[in-house]
């Protein structure tokens, strides 16, 4: 495996990330990812960058109370707990979570800074964050359904590492979405 595929596989699994639809899959897993439309999610006015060659979404509905996910969520030093392959996780600005929030993750042992470009409590977050000439877009929305919360994620990636190989990508940041909501699924629950 080439050290791009382990950065990319390492961003995947840490998403640097959202279901076509706003039902709640009926499966106990995150849905398969699904290449966006015509709609994408949306945290107030941000939304992925649409035109990026590699897009996914995946979601999950999670039996437990909006307010436990989102706290799982949106605590970044404890997301090592539940996704271990990101440690170290810290949020460098203190307070809570908000626009302009700065935090770094560690992704395969990669420093990765974030910073969130919208926030909008029990409902959505949304950060960027450039690495190694990847430019990722992330969105994360939480919606109570009948039977729990619907929580998606979506997200984007641009730049030439991505350009270079598209379909490698695509599988990585789709695994890694999945992935994701699948610990926070398990974790909430």
């Amino acid at each position: 495996m080439t050290a791009r595929h382990t950065l990319l596989q390492g961003l995947a699994l840490a998403a640097l990330a959202t279901a076509t639809t706003l039902t709640a899959p009926a499966a106990a897993t995150a849905a398969a990812p699904s290449s966006p439309s015509s709609h994408f999610q949306r945290c107030g006015d941000v939304t992925v960058d649409k035109s990026a060659p590699v897009v996914s979404r995946a979601s999950v509905l999670i039996k437990a109370p909006l307010k436990k996910i989102w706290n799982l969520h949106t605590d970044i030093d404890a997301w090592s707990a539940w996704i271990p392959e990101i440690t170290p996780a810290a949020k460098l600005t203190p307070g809570p979570l908000r626009p302009g929030s700065v935090f770094t993750w560690s992704p395969q042992n990669m420093k990765v800074t974030s910073t969130v470009t919208e926030v909008r409590r029990l409902r959505c977050t949304a950060w960027g964050a450039p690495v190694n000439g990847i430019d990722g877009v992330h969105l994360f929305t939480f919606k109570p359904v009948r039977g729990g919360v619907l929580a998606t994620t979506e997200e984007s990636w641009s730049g030439a590492p991505v350009e270079a190989d598209v379909p490698g990508n695509q599988a990585a940041l789709d695994a890694g979405l999945t992935d994701w909501m699948n610990r926070l699924k398990a974790t909430a629950e």
